[in-house]
């Protein structure tokens, strides 16, 4: 029997134009329907939440970290949340590369308890005032935050974790973090949720902006419970904006940051690619080749992208598809059709990307924890360890400990390390001093390698049937 509650089949006009083989038709299609199935309420289109209010003014916009709208109850009823966990969404201003006003969304888990931590204060309050108690009063309870930057969902607006029944990354991170009592607020990113936005896909200090921004704008929403301090944590692209975050805390300092925990990150972004499947590159640079030009003027797809790259590119766009479309397309045929041109990697607008997207040539603001797994097939490892080595050279007070997995992937380094970053964000909260230099470990199993899950066989499915 089947689960799907969408049944999207592509047109001929649709295959044509993408040149797209009976083999890839089918694997669209399911993956479609796929994602379709796993959006809470239906398509995203008929979400008003993310609708601006009528009184939006693009020729004025809020400043950033303003607040535009509040769901203060979201209906969990059509997500997979974990049991005592609530949910909140809004949507505020956050601030592009170059500093001006986009709206975005963002969502907050709560959970039915607060983590207690001795010197929480409320946003309300100044963060260098801390309570004369040592432990919270359950009459004035506060959430101490994560600030949440996921890993690639997409760049369609349909692709924002909070229109996902799972939240995207599910028990990887966010549903881990909440049930620990802390309140996660997560950002979809400015192009994702929020329509007539174009996505600046990887341009991970742009992302850093959209997670301090949403930081700000629920802490004006709820002052009262949420904390003033908050701890970055983030992975895969999210871990590439934690990094990013922590570069932008050394320059621009926001009160209350405690640290930042950077898992599996991209830091050069162009080495990082080319140690990628070549599906995955496909589909990474079409990725950001459609958003480039809202951060670099003048830019356009063709350069990068083939003429089959671009049809396909736009059939995605059209579906509104994620990343399961996104493979599904760009596998291209077993990978014999050309996305993209040759010597992409080597134009002018691939260097400028590069060299603003990328991590480790800035300072960081610490204490910082970075975990890698030596079988990364994403956030490559040798490249995250020369990130991490420059920027300790150049800054050698760097606050920073670094970790490595043995024979860990992409995402399972997250499962395989989990005792270890929630335990250093609890320290963070409890202000745990931490040496001013860098730290580098490599861990391995105990009873070896050979009969570990080596990766995640299942995903979370919604209860369509109330068994």
């Amino acid at each position: 029997m089947s689960t799907w509650n969408s049944t999207l089949t592509l047109t001929d006009a649709q295959i044509r134009a993408a040149n797209l083989s009976a083999e890839t038709v089918q694997n669209v299609e399911v993956a479609v329907n796929y994602e379709r199935t796993n959006q809470p309420g239906g398509s995203i289109e008929y979400d008003d939440f993310y609708n601006l209010p009528d009184d939006y003014d693009y020729a004025n916009p809020p400043k950033p970290g303003s607040i535009i709208k509040i769901e203060e109850h979201t209906n969990t009823t059509f997500y997979t949340l974990p049991p005592t966990v609530s949910m909140s969404r809004i949507l505020y201003a956050s601030e592009t590369l170059n500093g001006s006003s986009v709206p975005a969304s963002a969502y907050i888990l709560w959970h039915y308890l607060p983590r207690a931590f001795p010197y929480l204060t409320p946003s309300t309050e100044d963060c260098n005032h801390h309570r004369s108690n040592t432990t919270q009063q359950s009459s004035n309870p506060v959430y101490p935050i994560i600030a949440y930057p996921h890993g690639t969902s997409g760049f369609n607006r349909a692709c924002a974790p909070s229109h996902l029944r799972s939240l995207w990354d599910s028990v990887q991170e966010p549903f881990t973090m909440s049930l620990q009592g802390y309140a996660v607020i997560a950002p979809d990113y400015a192009g994702l949720g929020v329509p007539n936005v174009t996505s600046p896909y990887f341009v991970l200090p742009a992302q850093a902006n959209d997670l301090f921004r949403a930081v700000e704008a629920a802490q004006k929403t709820w002052p009262h419970l949420l904390s003033r301090e908050f701890v970055i944590a983030g992975h895969s692209q999210g871990g590439g904006t934690a990094w990013a975050a922590a570069a932008r805390q050394a320059k621009r300092p926001v009160q209350g940051y405690l640290g930042t925990v950077a898992a599996s990150p991209f830091l050069d972004v162009l080495d990082d690619v080319a140690g990628e499947g070549q599906a995955q590159v496909n589909g990474r640079i079409s990725a950001v080749a459609q958003g480039l030009a809202s951060v670099y003027p003048g830019f356009e797809p063709g350069q990068w992208l083939t003429e089959a790259g671009l049809n396909r590119l736009e059939l995605l766009t059209e579906l509104q598809g994620c990343n399961a479309v996104s493979g599904a397309l760009f596998s291209a045929e077993n990978l014999t059709v050309p996305i993209l041109k040759d010597g992409w990697e080597e134009t002018v607008a691939a260097k400028w990307w590069n060299n603003v997207a990328s991590n480790g040539k800035d300072e960081v603001q610490g204490p910082m924890l970075v975990i890698q797994g030596t079988e990364d097939g994403n956030a490559i490892v040798n490249v995250t360890t020369q990130g991490v080595q420059e920027t300790c050279e150049r800054f050698p007070d760097t606050r920073l400990q670094y970790v490595v997995f043995e024979g860990l992937g992409h995402v399972p380094v997250l499962y395989g390390g989990q005792h270890i970053w929630l335990d250093w964000i609890a320290e963070r909260f409890r202000r745990v001093s931490v040496e001013r230099r860098c730290g580098m470990e490599t861990v391995a199993p105990v009873r070896g390698v050979d009969n570990i899950v080596p990766n995640q066989n299942w995903f979370i499915s919604y209860n369509v049937y109330g068994v």
